[in-house]
């Protein structure tokens, strides 16, 4: 009675060759031990120029081996026995992709059980000498060399037939290569092709075919067709049989070297878009076109042609510097597939579309730097079309990432990046942003005679020039003498001069010019401390963002004055009352501490303190006789808020609790008691979303609530103007004091063309009137023009809003902005 083991997970692997071979030749040596290893492994994977090196370091080796078509690889024993194995099996497949490669036996030598090194070969090679003298001997030094490289066959190279032992050679499951004119050269014309399972004795072998099963004895010197066993037992492992993610990854590292070995330089355009999501509204845009040169073992050199602020060319000159704010892998090549390993890959099953395969990786430790995701790869070709990744908790001003790669063939054996798409989380002082960003790159030139004189010319110029390096963009600085030199730090500081011309009829002064200088940092102190400052002298803010300030927590901090007394008037019968005017100046603090909770989900505290001056007004037509101030003093609030934010999805829920000074104001006749004391609370819940249409327009659409207790006329909620709870274009300042707010706001925005820029907005909300507890209708049509700077200018927006409908008489108005902007 017998008993057969069927492995069918092993299948595929067992496949890969048949069991008997005759007269193949000795694969030639490769020896990779000693001092010759050194520059074959490039120290950091992401640096063009070891790339290049060691490409060049195997050119040698290549062409002794051109010929050869099955190779031995003899590695050392140390820790870089793995690296130089998937480097070797990289560079020998790209040259030739047929070429059988093994490894060979080296007794004490460290065993590769590294899933990575079982497809990086065909397996292992036992030659004449490794097997000895004595047939007897040769079942063990298979055990040992199976247990030295357990992942792939070893073949026995035997310089005799061997007779009975045959059976028991391939029964262990080994793979041997038998000289011609011996019973088993005999044997292996005869075998049927696509055995599947191996099963053998002393003197015995059984094969399983697609078409049956099948036997043969030794007998009389030679092996003869026999009958299968009529008592047997079979024990058999129904799996489904696992996919060889390691020889796909062999073919993926070869294919890689191979498209890198044709590209010798490359050009071409390069657009970068980020869209700024705001808390309400459409958000903001920040654009760069720029024209890309890239060379063998160099890296990718940008010429900056075109800014665009809001989708419109700024109009800057010279070698202009803006602040660079990216994560750092954001504009790099994949990080997968280096040669010493920090990630982990595993099978995702078939991709989208035909012939394609997912492959899941993660990194092996917990650098937060190394993202997780998935790759699509053709499994003809090895080349990746698609990769999806993801990176949380980093360390800087990008809290998290999400990122989409796009490959594409732009000239033929030419494989690269064509598109990228990420969804960033920016820390900042209110929070946290999230940031759409898009690359895309077209108009290919490759490999193109005159690559080198338009570069030159490109770095002779005096443009604005930035280089890619292994820790993100630098800018790439025009010397004295006329060359270029890469700036050890990223840009991080830079200031802005800013005029407005403020429209709005429910002001006193319904045309009010302002002007004032911020100056904004993203690495203060060399510590990613983001700061941010702007004064117009009567008012003026400073903010601070902190991005690590231990556990995980970031904290921002926020700080603002009013000098300026600005006349506040209350609402009655639906407009802004002549009398019982109050001046307010004020100065506040905020601080916020946050955390991420994973998934896109953060949770924020938030503590802010505001002290108020009030006064009687300046002007004298706005004074009531006899009227009492409300009291000045300290307002103290304490907020909590949880957050989602995801590809364009944003979610926000807060709820607070406040303490200001209590006390009474108004007239004798009309004395208003603050509610409850002072104590107040209030709460907000609001929903965005953000969807790029095409290359440069976007659609916004966003519906929200808020509301509190204890609110009097200087907390209540607000929706006029540019200073209320939620604005509504064409309504005026102060039009309404309310304890309950509902809006819905949709956007969007049309890229008009090179010189203009339309943003249209339709909003609409209800309000509950604390005068009469009501509750009232407003919409209200934003229409906003992007344009190119002039005169001294980077930038101008126009801004204005039409009031629509209002169920209170005398609210709707026209009103808005016109901004000028000079950054330098």
């Amino acid at each position: 009675m017998k008993a057969a083991i069927c492995l069918l997970a092993a299948a595929p692997v067992l496949a890969a060759a048949p069991p008997l071979q005759v007269a193949r030749p000795h694969p030639a040596d490769l020896d990779l031990r000693g001092s010759a290893q050194a520059g074959l492994v490039p120290g950091d994977p992401r640096d063009p120029a070891q790339q290049e090196a060691s490409r060049q370091a195997w050119a040698p080796w290549m062409e002794a081996l051109a010929h050869a078509p099955s190779v031995r690889l003899l590695l050392p024993e140390g820790p870089e026995r793995l690296p130089l194995l998937l480097a070797a099996s990289q560079a020998l497949r790209a040259a030739r992709p047929d070429r059988a490669l093994y490894v060979a036996f080296q007794p004490g030598a460290q065993p590769l059980w590294d899933e990575a090194a079982w497809g990086a070969v065909d397996g292992g090679a036992l030659m004449p000498e490794d097997l000895g003298a004595q047939p007897e001997g040769w079942r063990t030094r298979l055990a040992e060399a199976q247990a030295q490289f357990p992942g792939r066959p070893w073949f026995l190279w035997l310089d005799r037939d061997p007779g009975a032992l045959l059976g028991v050679l391939l029964g262990d499951g080994g793979r041997a290569v038998v000289p011609l004119g011996g019973a088993a050269s005999r044997l292996a014309a005869v075998l049927p092709a696509g055995a599947e399972e191996v099963e053998g004795g002393f003197g015995d072998l059984t094969l399983g075919t697609p078409g049956g099963r099948r036997r043969w004895r030794f007998e009389e010197g030679d092996w003869r067709p026999a009958d299968l066993p009529k008592e047997r037992n079979e024990v058999r492992v129904e799996a489904q049989a696992a996919y060889d993610v390691g020889a796909l990854l062999a073919k993926m590292r070869a294919a890689q070297l191979r498209d890198r070995t044709a590209l010798r330089t490359v050009e071409a355009k390069l657009t970068v878009d980020l869209h700024l999501q705001a808390a309400q509204g459409t958000g903001a845009d920040l654009g760069f076109t720029f024209q890309s040169f890239e060379a063998a073992g160099e890296t990718e050199e940008l010429l900056q042609q075109e800014v665009r602020f809001n989708g419109v060319k700024a109009k800057l000159t010279g070698e202009v510097q803006l602040p660079i704010v990216e994560a750092r892998t954001s504009m790099a090549a994949p990080v997968a597939l280096s040669l010493t390993e920090r990630f982990r890959y595993r099978d995702g099953g078939p991709g989208e579309g035909p012939g394609t395969r997912i492959l899941r990786f993660e990194p092996v430790d917990g650098d937060p730097a190394l993202p997780s995701g998935s790759l699509e790869v053709d499994e003809a070709t090895g080349r990746i079309r698609t990769e999806r990744s993801q990176r949380s908790e980093l360390p800087g001003m990008v809290k998290s990432e999400q990122r989409i790669l796009r490959y594409g063939e732009p000239a033929p054996g030419h494989w690269r990046v064509v598109e990228a798409t990420t969804f960033e989380r920016w820390v900042t002082s209110g929070g946290v942003s999230q940031v759409q960003r898009r690359l895309a790159y077209d108009g290919f030139r490759v490999n193109d005679a005159d690559f080198e004189v338009r570069r030159g010319e490109t770095r002779a110029s005096k443009a604005t020039m930035l280089k890619q390096t292994v820790d993100g963009l630098r800018y790439f600085t025009r010397q004295g003498d006329g060359s270029r030199a890469v700036e050890t730090r990223p840009r991080a500081s830079g200031r802005a001069l800013g005029g407005v011309l403020l429209v709005d009829p429910g002001l006193d002064l319904p045309v009010m010019p302002l002007g004032g200088l911020a100056y904004f940092n993203f690495n203060a102190f060399d510590k990613g401390i983001q700061v941010n400052a702007l004064t117009a002298v009567l008012f003026n803010q400073a903010t601070l963002a902190i991005p690590n300030v231990g556990a995980g927590f970031d904290l921002g901090l926020r700080g603002s004055t009013l000098l300026l007394p600005a006349t506040e008037r209350p609402v009655r019968n639906g407009g802004l009352a002549p009398r019982d005017g109050v001046a307010r100046r004020f100065g506040a603090l905020a601080a916020t501490l946050g955390r991420d909770l994973g998934l896109g989900f953060r949770l924020e505290a938030e503590v802010r303190l505001r002290y108020d001056r009030f006064s009687e007004p300046k002007e004298d037509k706005y004074t009531t006789p006899g009227f009492a101030l409300p009291p000045s003093g300290w307002t103290r609030e304490v907020s909590g808020e949880l957050s989602w934010q995801a590809r364009g999805f944003q979610l926000h829920g807060s709820h607070g609790w406040g303490q200001r000074p209590a006390g009474t104001y108004g007239t004798a006749d009309e004395l208003q008691t603050i509610p409850d004391g002072g104590r107040f609370r209030q709460w907000g819940l609001r929903v965005g979303y953000d969807h790029r249409m095409g290359a440069f327009g976007w659609l916004h659409g966003e519906v929200g609530g808020a509301g509190g207790e204890g609110f009097d006329r200087f907390t209540a909620l607000g929706l006029g103007g540019f200073g209320g709870t939620v604005r509504i274009p064409g309504l005026r300042s102060g039009a309404l004091a309310a304890d309950r707010v509902a809006y819905a706001k949709t956007g969007v925005v049309l890229p008009s063309g090179p010189r203009l820029r339309l943003t249209l907005t339709l909003d609409h909300a209800r309000a509950r009137s604390l005068q009469d507890g009501e509750t009232y209708g407003f919409t209200g049509l934003g229409a906003a023009g992007d344009l190119p700077g002039f005169w001294v200018f980077t930038a101008l927006r126009v801004d204005l809003g039409v009031g629509l409908q209002s169920d209170i008489p005398g609210l709707r108005t026209v009103n808005g902005y016109v901004a000028l902007l000079r950054v330098f």
